[in-house]
């Protein structure tokens, strides 16, 4: 789609100034910069969560929080590590669960049918 008044580039130098833009910056400087500090709002972004779920967690004094100026902000560390935590209790329980039901198979007395 043209507008109007700028001239269109042919596809071969977009993509050398893409790649020239990469190379000269990449070295030297991140593409962006993620902050540790996060609000409420983005607190529940950064989990795909929503916020009241997120508020539900303080409340619960699962993930720490504190007050900056006069926001409540969380540590993008402490939410990393309550995902951690989930994930090895997931683990655990789908751990327990397999060995449980192995275990049901060997017992004959167990097995369907009998």
């Amino acid at each position: 789609m043209e507008r109007r008044g700028q001239v269109p580039m042919a596809p071969e130098t977009k993509k050398a100034s893409v790649t020239t833009i990469l190379q000269e910056g990449s070295a030297s400087r991140p593409a962006f910069v993620v902050p540790r500090l996060l609000r409420i709002q983005d607190a529940a972004k950064y989990l795909s969560a929503t916020t009241w779920q997120i508020e539900t967690l303080l409340r619960e004094k699962k993930i720490p929080s504190f007050v900056l100026g006069k926001r409540r902000v969380v540590d993008r560390l402490e939410l990393d590590r309550y995902v951690e935590c989930r994930n090895a209790e997931a683990k655990a329980a789908l751990r327990d669960n397999t060995v449980s039901e192995a275990s049901d198979f060997l017992d004959p007395s167990k097995r369907p049918g009998n």
